[in-house]
Protein backbone atom coordinates (compact mmCIF):
# COMPACT_ATOMS: atom_id res chain seq x y z
CA UNK A 1 0.00 0.00 0.00
CA UNK A 2 1.17 3.52 -0.80
CA UNK A 3 2.74 5.17 2.26
CA UNK A 4 1.00 8.50 1.68
CA UNK A 5 -2.36 6.79 1.40
CA UNK A 6 -1.76 5.00 4.71
CA UNK A 7 -0.90 8.31 6.40
CA UNK A 8 -3.98 10.03 4.95
CA UNK A 9 -6.33 7.24 6.03
CA UNK A 10 -4.71 7.03 9.47
CA UNK A 11 -4.82 10.79 9.93
CA UNK A 12 -8.51 10.86 9.01
CA UNK A 13 -9.19 8.05 11.46
CA UNK A 14 -7.39 9.87 14.29
CA UNK A 15 -9.35 13.06 13.58
CA UNK A 16 -12.72 11.29 13.37
CA UNK A 17 -12.20 9.19 16.49
CA UNK A 18 -10.90 12.13 18.53
CA UNK A 19 -13.89 14.24 17.45
CA UNK A 20 -16.30 11.47 18.42
CA UNK A 21 -14.55 11.14 21.78
CA UNK A 22 -14.86 14.86 22.50
CA UNK A 23 -18.54 14.98 21.44
CA UNK A 24 -19.29 11.98 23.66
CA UNK A 25 -17.52 13.54 26.65
CA UNK A 26 -19.45 16.78 26.16
CA UNK A 27 -22.69 14.84 26.59
CA UNK A 28 -21.45 12.73 29.51
CA UNK A 29 -22.78 15.08 32.21
CA UNK A 30 -26.24 13.53 32.06
CA UNK A 31 -25.27 10.26 30.39
CA UNK A 32 -22.31 8.47 32.03
CA UNK A 33 -22.39 5.83 29.30
CA UNK A 34 -21.33 8.59 26.87
CA UNK A 35 -18.21 9.14 28.99
CA UNK A 36 -17.12 5.51 28.67
CA UNK A 37 -17.98 5.49 24.97
CA UNK A 38 -15.78 8.57 24.52
CA UNK A 39 -12.92 6.81 26.32
CA UNK A 40 -13.25 3.87 23.93
CA UNK A 41 -13.02 6.22 20.96
CA UNK A 42 -9.96 7.88 22.52
CA UNK A 43 -8.25 4.52 23.10
CA UNK A 44 -8.70 3.63 19.43
CA UNK A 45 -7.50 7.10 18.36
CA UNK A 46 -4.40 6.89 20.56
CA UNK A 47 -3.52 3.44 19.19
CA UNK A 48 -3.88 4.53 15.56
CA UNK A 49 -1.88 7.73 16.13
CA UNK A 50 0.92 5.76 17.79
CA UNK A 51 0.95 3.16 15.00
CA UNK A 52 0.94 5.88 12.35
CA UNK A 53 3.96 7.61 13.90
CA UNK A 54 5.77 4.28 14.07
CA UNK A 55 4.89 3.53 10.43
CA UNK A 56 6.32 6.94 9.46
CA UNK A 57 9.50 6.25 11.50
CA UNK A 58 8.61 9.05 13.95
CA UNK A 59 7.74 6.90 16.92
CA UNK A 60 7.50 8.51 20.36
CA UNK A 61 7.86 6.48 23.56
CA UNK A 62 5.39 8.77 25.36
CA UNK A 63 2.76 8.27 22.68
CA UNK A 64 3.59 4.57 22.68
CA UNK A 65 2.88 4.34 26.42
CA UNK A 66 -0.37 6.28 26.06
CA UNK A 67 -1.50 4.02 23.24
CA UNK A 68 -0.69 0.79 25.08
CA UNK A 69 -2.05 1.79 28.49
CA UNK A 70 -5.30 3.16 27.03
CA UNK A 71 -5.84 -0.03 25.04
CA UNK A 72 -5.02 -2.20 28.05
CA UNK A 73 -8.00 -0.38 29.59
CA UNK A 74 -10.29 -1.17 26.65
CA UNK A 75 -11.84 -4.23 28.30
CA UNK A 76 -12.60 -2.22 31.45
CA UNK A 77 -14.00 0.64 29.37
CA UNK A 78 -16.23 -1.78 27.48
CA UNK A 79 -17.63 -3.35 30.65
CA UNK A 80 -18.16 0.07 32.25
CA UNK A 81 -19.95 1.31 29.12
CA UNK A 82 -22.32 -1.68 28.98
CA UNK A 83 -23.17 -1.46 32.69
CA UNK A 84 -23.79 2.27 32.43
CA UNK A 85 -25.83 1.89 29.23
CA UNK A 86 -28.09 -0.71 30.87
CA UNK A 87 -28.70 1.66 33.78
CA UNK A 88 -29.94 4.80 31.97
CA UNK A 89 -31.32 6.44 35.11
CA UNK A 90 -27.90 6.68 36.72
CA UNK A 91 -26.24 10.09 36.46
CA UNK A 92 -22.98 9.15 38.21
CA UNK A 93 -19.80 7.85 36.56
CA UNK A 94 -18.88 4.74 38.55
CA UNK A 95 -15.20 3.78 38.37
CA UNK A 96 -14.27 0.22 39.33
CA UNK A 97 -10.47 0.05 39.60
CA UNK A 98 -10.51 -3.75 39.37
CA UNK A 99 -11.53 -3.51 35.72
CA UNK A 100 -8.30 -1.64 34.95
CA UNK A 101 -5.79 -4.00 36.55
CA UNK A 102 -4.14 -4.74 33.13
CA UNK A 103 -3.33 -1.02 32.86
CA UNK A 104 -1.77 -1.04 36.32
CA UNK A 105 0.37 -4.01 35.28
CA UNK A 106 1.89 -1.84 32.57
CA UNK A 107 3.18 0.76 35.02
CA UNK A 108 6.33 -1.26 35.91
CA UNK A 109 7.36 -1.20 32.24
CA UNK A 110 6.94 2.58 32.16
CA UNK A 111 9.12 2.81 35.26
CA UNK A 112 11.69 0.53 33.59
CA UNK A 113 11.81 2.81 30.53
CA UNK A 114 12.40 5.82 32.80
CA UNK A 115 15.16 4.12 34.79
CA UNK A 116 16.77 2.46 31.76
CA UNK A 117 16.25 4.74 28.69
CA UNK A 118 17.63 2.13 26.32
CA UNK A 119 14.39 0.16 26.79
CA UNK A 120 12.51 3.10 25.29
CA UNK A 121 14.84 3.34 22.32
CA UNK A 122 14.81 -0.40 21.76
CA UNK A 123 10.99 -0.55 21.92
CA UNK A 124 10.51 2.17 19.30
CA UNK A 125 13.27 0.84 17.02
CA UNK A 126 11.79 -2.66 17.02
CA UNK A 127 8.29 -1.30 16.41
CA UNK A 128 9.46 0.74 13.42
CA UNK A 129 11.04 -2.45 12.06
CA UNK A 130 7.68 -4.25 12.42
CA UNK A 131 8.87 -6.30 15.39
CA UNK A 132 8.05 -6.48 19.10
CA UNK A 133 10.09 -7.13 22.20
CA UNK A 134 9.06 -9.71 24.79
CA UNK A 135 7.34 -6.94 26.74
CA UNK A 136 5.61 -5.69 23.59
CA UNK A 137 4.29 -9.14 22.74
CA UNK A 138 3.14 -9.72 26.32
CA UNK A 139 1.20 -6.48 26.65
CA UNK A 140 -0.27 -6.65 23.15
CA UNK A 141 -1.52 -10.17 23.77
CA UNK A 142 -2.93 -8.92 27.06
CA UNK A 143 -4.81 -6.21 25.15
CA UNK A 144 -6.20 -8.78 22.71
CA UNK A 145 -7.35 -11.36 25.24
CA UNK A 146 -8.72 -8.86 27.77
CA UNK A 147 -10.63 -6.99 25.08
CA UNK A 148 -12.15 -10.11 23.53
CA UNK A 149 -12.68 -11.73 26.93
CA UNK A 150 -14.55 -8.69 28.26
CA UNK A 151 -16.78 -8.68 25.20
CA UNK A 152 -17.65 -12.37 25.53
CA UNK A 153 -18.18 -11.95 29.29
CA UNK A 154 -20.69 -9.11 28.79
CA UNK A 155 -22.55 -11.08 26.11
CA UNK A 156 -22.80 -13.98 28.55
CA UNK A 157 -23.76 -11.63 31.37
CA UNK A 158 -26.76 -10.16 29.54
CA UNK A 159 -27.98 -13.43 28.04
CA UNK A 160 -30.79 -13.36 30.62
CA UNK A 161 -32.12 -10.23 28.90
CA UNK A 162 -32.98 -12.28 25.82
CA UNK A 163 -36.62 -12.41 26.88
CA UNK A 164 -37.03 -8.62 26.78
CA UNK A 165 -36.48 -8.02 23.09
CA UNK A 166 -38.68 -4.92 23.31
CA UNK A 167 -36.23 -3.21 25.63
CA UNK A 168 -34.18 -0.99 23.33
CA UNK A 169 -31.07 -0.78 25.56
CA UNK A 170 -30.72 -4.56 25.83
CA UNK A 171 -31.32 -5.15 22.13
CA UNK A 172 -28.98 -2.38 21.09
CA UNK A 173 -26.18 -3.36 23.44
CA UNK A 174 -26.25 -6.94 22.17
CA UNK A 175 -25.91 -5.64 18.63
CA UNK A 176 -23.04 -3.41 19.76
CA UNK A 177 -21.21 -6.29 21.48
CA UNK A 178 -21.66 -8.67 18.56
CA UNK A 179 -20.34 -6.10 16.09
CA UNK A 180 -17.42 -5.35 18.40
CA UNK A 181 -16.62 -9.06 18.76
CA UNK A 182 -16.59 -9.53 14.98
CA UNK A 183 -14.19 -6.60 14.60
CA UNK A 184 -11.93 -7.94 17.34
CA UNK A 185 -11.78 -11.44 15.90
CA UNK A 186 -11.13 -10.23 12.34
CA UNK A 187 -8.48 -7.79 13.56
CA UNK A 188 -6.77 -9.72 16.32
CA UNK A 189 -6.76 -13.38 15.25
CA UNK A 190 -4.41 -12.76 12.26
CA UNK A 191 -2.34 -10.49 14.53
CA UNK A 192 -2.00 -13.27 17.13
CA UNK A 193 -0.99 -15.77 14.45
CA UNK A 194 1.58 -13.46 12.83
CA UNK A 195 2.52 -11.22 15.76
CA UNK A 196 3.28 -8.57 13.15
CA UNK A 197 2.56 -5.03 14.26
CA UNK A 198 2.35 -3.80 10.65
CA UNK A 199 -0.85 -5.78 10.20
CA UNK A 200 -2.55 -3.62 12.83
CA UNK A 201 -1.00 -0.44 11.41
CA UNK A 202 -2.53 -1.10 7.99
CA UNK A 203 -5.81 -2.64 9.13
CA UNK A 204 -7.14 -0.62 12.06
CA UNK A 205 -7.34 2.86 10.47
CA UNK A 206 -9.57 1.53 7.69
CA UNK A 207 -11.88 -1.09 9.18
CA UNK A 208 -11.70 0.30 12.72
CA UNK A 209 -12.74 3.78 11.60
CA UNK A 210 -15.74 2.46 9.67
CA UNK A 211 -16.81 0.34 12.63
CA UNK A 212 -16.48 3.10 15.22
CA UNK A 213 -18.33 5.56 12.99
CA UNK A 214 -21.17 3.06 12.77
CA UNK A 215 -21.14 2.58 16.54
CA UNK A 216 -21.12 6.33 17.15
CA UNK A 217 -24.14 6.91 14.90
CA UNK A 218 -25.98 3.86 16.25
CA UNK A 219 -25.38 4.74 19.88
CA UNK A 220 -26.31 8.37 19.25
CA UNK A 221 -29.77 7.35 18.13
CA UNK A 222 -30.23 4.66 20.78
CA UNK A 223 -28.91 6.76 23.65
CA UNK A 224 -30.38 10.07 22.41
CA UNK A 225 -26.77 11.23 22.76
CA UNK A 226 -27.44 14.55 21.10
CA UNK A 227 -31.17 14.87 21.68
CA UNK A 228 -32.66 15.53 25.07
CA UNK A 229 -36.36 15.93 25.61
CA UNK A 230 -36.55 18.91 27.90
CA UNK A 231 -39.38 21.01 29.21
CA UNK A 232 -38.74 23.59 26.52
CA UNK A 233 -40.29 21.22 23.99
CA UNK A 234 -43.63 21.50 25.71
CA UNK A 235 -43.74 25.21 26.58
CA UNK A 236 -46.45 26.22 24.15
CA UNK A 237 -48.62 29.22 24.90
CA UNK A 238 -51.51 27.05 26.11
CA UNK A 239 -49.35 24.81 28.28
CA UNK A 240 -47.63 27.74 30.00
CA UNK A 241 -51.03 28.90 31.15
CA UNK A 242 -51.56 25.64 33.03
CA UNK A 243 -48.15 25.78 34.63
CA UNK A 244 -49.06 28.81 36.76
CA UNK A 245 -52.79 28.34 37.43
CA UNK A 246 -54.69 25.45 38.84
CA UNK A 247 -56.20 23.09 36.33
CA UNK A 248 -59.95 23.16 35.99
CA UNK A 249 -61.63 20.01 37.26
CA UNK A 250 -62.98 18.93 33.87
CA UNK A 251 -59.56 19.45 32.23
CA UNK A 252 -57.86 17.40 34.93
CA UNK A 253 -60.35 14.57 34.44
CA UNK A 254 -59.74 14.69 30.72
CA UNK A 255 -55.98 14.37 31.19
CA UNK A 256 -56.52 11.57 33.71
CA UNK A 257 -58.55 9.66 31.11
CA UNK A 258 -55.75 10.16 28.60
CA UNK A 259 -53.21 8.81 31.11
CA UNK A 260 -55.29 5.68 31.73
CA UNK A 261 -55.80 5.15 28.00
CA UNK A 262 -52.07 5.52 27.36
CA UNK A 263 -51.27 3.01 30.11
CA UNK A 264 -53.81 0.46 28.88
CA UNK A 265 -53.08 0.70 25.16
CA UNK A 266 -49.34 1.33 24.85
CA UNK A 267 -48.12 -0.03 28.21
CA UNK A 268 -45.24 2.46 28.38
CA UNK A 269 -44.33 1.25 31.89
CA UNK A 270 -42.63 -1.76 30.28
CA UNK A 271 -39.90 0.56 29.00
CA UNK A 272 -37.18 0.62 31.63
CA UNK A 273 -36.25 4.23 30.87
CA UNK A 274 -39.78 5.67 30.82
CA UNK A 275 -39.89 9.00 32.65
CA UNK A 276 -42.38 11.68 33.67
CA UNK A 277 -41.01 13.91 30.90
CA UNK A 278 -41.62 11.23 28.27
CA UNK A 279 -45.20 10.66 29.42
CA UNK A 280 -45.76 14.44 29.36
CA UNK A 281 -44.50 14.48 25.79
CA UNK A 282 -46.85 11.62 24.86
CA UNK A 283 -49.77 13.59 26.31
CA UNK A 284 -48.56 16.96 25.02
CA UNK A 285 -48.63 18.68 28.42
CA UNK A 286 -46.03 20.06 30.82
CA UNK A 287 -44.28 17.58 33.13
CA UNK A 288 -45.18 19.79 36.12
CA UNK A 289 -48.84 19.66 35.14
CA UNK A 290 -48.76 15.91 34.69
CA UNK A 291 -47.12 15.45 38.08
CA UNK A 292 -49.74 17.66 39.71
CA UNK A 293 -52.64 15.65 38.22
CA UNK A 294 -51.15 12.28 39.18
CA UNK A 295 -50.53 13.44 42.74
CA UNK A 296 -53.94 15.07 43.21
CA UNK A 297 -56.14 12.60 41.32
CA UNK A 298 -54.35 9.32 41.99
CA UNK A 299 -52.87 10.27 45.37
CA UNK A 300 -49.41 8.97 44.49
CA UNK A 301 -46.19 10.02 42.77
CA UNK A 302 -45.36 9.27 39.15
CA UNK A 303 -42.74 6.59 40.06
CA UNK A 304 -45.19 4.81 42.39
CA UNK A 305 -47.93 4.98 39.76
CA UNK A 306 -45.74 3.48 37.03
CA UNK A 307 -44.24 0.91 39.40
CA UNK A 308 -47.70 -0.31 40.40
CA UNK A 309 -48.25 -1.53 36.85
CA UNK A 310 -44.76 -2.97 36.68
CA UNK A 311 -45.33 -4.93 39.88
CA UNK A 312 -48.66 -6.16 38.55
CA UNK A 313 -46.88 -7.34 35.40
CA UNK A 314 -44.15 -9.06 37.44
CA UNK A 315 -46.80 -10.92 39.49
CA UNK A 316 -48.37 -12.17 36.25
CA UNK A 317 -44.98 -13.38 35.06
CA UNK A 318 -44.19 -15.05 38.39
CA UNK A 319 -47.54 -16.88 38.30
CA UNK A 320 -47.01 -18.09 34.76
CA UNK A 321 -45.50 -21.57 34.64
CA UNK A 322 -43.84 -20.79 31.31
CA UNK A 323 -41.55 -18.35 33.11
CA UNK A 324 -40.41 -20.68 35.88
CA UNK A 325 -36.88 -20.83 34.50
CA UNK A 326 -36.59 -17.04 34.50
CA UNK A 327 -34.36 -15.43 37.08
CA UNK A 328 -35.72 -12.71 39.37
CA UNK A 329 -33.61 -10.18 37.48
CA UNK A 330 -35.07 -11.29 34.14
CA UNK A 331 -38.59 -10.89 35.54
CA UNK A 332 -37.66 -7.41 36.76
CA UNK A 333 -36.40 -6.30 33.34
CA UNK A 334 -39.40 -7.89 31.61
CA UNK A 335 -41.67 -5.85 33.88
CA UNK A 336 -39.92 -2.55 33.16
CA UNK A 337 -37.54 -2.20 36.11
CA UNK A 338 -33.97 -1.21 35.32
CA UNK A 339 -32.32 -3.03 38.21
CA UNK A 340 -32.92 -5.66 40.86
CA UNK A 341 -32.88 -3.21 43.79
CA UNK A 342 -35.67 -0.96 42.48
CA UNK A 343 -37.72 -4.05 41.63
CA UNK A 344 -37.40 -5.48 45.15
CA UNK A 345 -38.23 -2.13 46.74
CA UNK A 346 -41.33 -1.53 44.60
CA UNK A 347 -42.52 -5.14 44.92
CA UNK A 348 -42.22 -4.99 48.71
CA UNK A 349 -44.04 -1.66 48.82
CA UNK A 350 -46.91 -2.88 46.63
CA UNK A 351 -47.36 -6.43 47.93
CA UNK A 352 -45.76 -6.41 51.37
CA UNK A 353 -43.46 -9.25 50.35
CA UNK A 354 -40.18 -9.66 48.52
CA UNK A 355 -40.33 -11.49 45.15
CA UNK A 356 -38.51 -14.46 46.67
CA UNK A 357 -41.02 -14.60 49.53
CA UNK A 358 -43.88 -14.41 47.07
CA UNK A 359 -42.45 -17.32 45.08
CA UNK A 360 -42.02 -19.47 48.21
CA UNK A 361 -45.61 -18.81 49.27
CA UNK A 362 -46.88 -19.71 45.81
CA UNK A 363 -44.86 -22.92 45.78
CA UNK A 364 -46.26 -23.94 49.17
CA UNK A 365 -49.81 -23.49 47.87
CA UNK A 366 -48.99 -25.67 44.86
CA UNK A 367 -47.73 -28.47 47.11
CA UNK A 368 -50.86 -28.46 49.26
Amino acid sequence: MNDKLVLIISGTAVFDLTLMAVLSWIKSKNKPSAFWLGCMFFAASAAILNNTCIFDNNGSIILYHIGVISNLSFGGLLISFVKSFLNPKSRIIHFDWRLFIPSFLYLPFIALCIIEPHWSTNTIDMSEAGQMSVFGKTYNLMIVFYSIGSNIYMLWKIRKLKSIAKAVPAKTIKEFLLMMLILQLVAFVPFILKLNIRYIILYMPIVGQIFFLYIFVRMSFSMNLFNYHGISQFTTENNLKYATVKFKEDKAEQVLSQIIELINTKKPYLRIDYTLTEMAKDLNILPTTLSMIINSKLNCSFPDYINSFRVKKSVELLNNEINRNFTIEAIAYESGFNNRTSFYKAFKKQTGKLPSEYLKKRQKKELV
